[in-house]
């Protein structure tokens, strides 16, 4: 499991105002209006709530916005994750069947060169997106009645985790929590919390499949 534990997170240093951690965060998980169709794709308190804390300075960046604008055609990869799609053994296809892949691979590389830039420490970003999901992607076209799902990551997440980068997505509440914990000493820990792949849906999909 590529999240980093509670221990790796108490290991960090302390952070202060003066000496924040450096978070990346998908743009619309900090609520720009850069999702396919315009839209944040929801609201996410938790996650702003995280990235206004005195002693966090936030990066935001969508790279399906970066290579593709916005609003967009929809992505999705096809013949395995991202990690395939960087090694040439899969591609990224829109909606409409127009290969997207070099401009996902391009937009990977940008978010990287951006972590790197600014000595990030850790990325909290959009899982099930085949840019920034983490734990789980589509498998195949999800605009379709028997939408498939895979284990693993999207294109730019494949290119963080292969760089060493500690990623988080918003569904990820258990370590979130140690996050929190770790910023504000004052934040206890809830025990209901799970992580994506510890919930009943994760279990009960990958179970059976």
């Amino acid at each position: 499991m590529h999240l980093p534990t509670r221990k790796e997170m108490e290991e960090l240093p302390e952070f202060t105002a003066a000496h924040p951690i450096k978070v990346l965060v998908s743009a619309c998980l900090a609520g720009e209006m850069c999702g396919v169709d315009g839209t944040s794709n929801g609201e996410y308190p938790w996650i702003k709530k995280l990235i206004a804390l005195p002693n966090v300075r936030a990066f935001r960046f969508c790279p399906e916005h970066f290579s593709f604008g916005t609003p967009r055609d929809l992505p999705d990869i096809h013949g395995g994750n991202g990690f395939d799609v960087l090694d040439g053994r899969a591609r990224v296809l829109s909606d409409k069947g127009v290969d997207m892949t070099d401009g996902m691979i391009a937009a990977a590389k940008e978010m990287l060169r951006v972590v790197k830039e600014n000595s990030v420490d850790i990325a909290v970003l959009m899982d099930m997106s085949a840019a920034c999901g983490s734990q789980v992607i589509s498998d195949g076209f999800r605009l379709v009645p028997d939408r498939k799902y895979q284990k693993g990551p999207g294109v730019s997440a494949a290119l963080l985790l292969r760089n060493g980068i500690r990623v988080v997505s918003q569904r990820d509440f258990r370590t979130l929590e140690y996050l929190y914990n770790k910023l504000d000493h004052g934040h206890i820990v809830s025990h209901h919390a799970v992580d994506h792949h510890e919930t009943d849906w994760y279990r009960s999909y990958f179970g059976a499949h």
